[in-house]
């Protein structure tokens, strides 16, 4: 399975995207603690990806993310 590079979103626009959305419904007070907090904590990212997407393969995710941009 190979994906085209043009179809990954870029992580700037995700992240800039992000904070408009956290900024409009908590406004800014509420998204600069909120970022701090979780900018100053150590993550464990394995287990954030293994909660998130418990024992799928890579094709599944693929999948499930087609799937639902044909659902909308």
């Amino acid at each position: 399975m190979t994906t085209k590079t043009s179809e990954l979103p870029d992580t700037k626009f995700i992240k800039s995207e992000v904070i408009d959305v956290i900024v409009k419904k908590l406004g800014i007070t509420k998204t600069a603690f909120f970022l701090r907090e979780t900018m100053s904590q150590k993550t464990d990212y394995l287990e954030i990806k293994k909660k998130l997407f418990e024992d799928k393969t890579a094709a599944e995710l693929y999948k499930e993310i087609i799937r639902s941009k044909t659902n909308k």
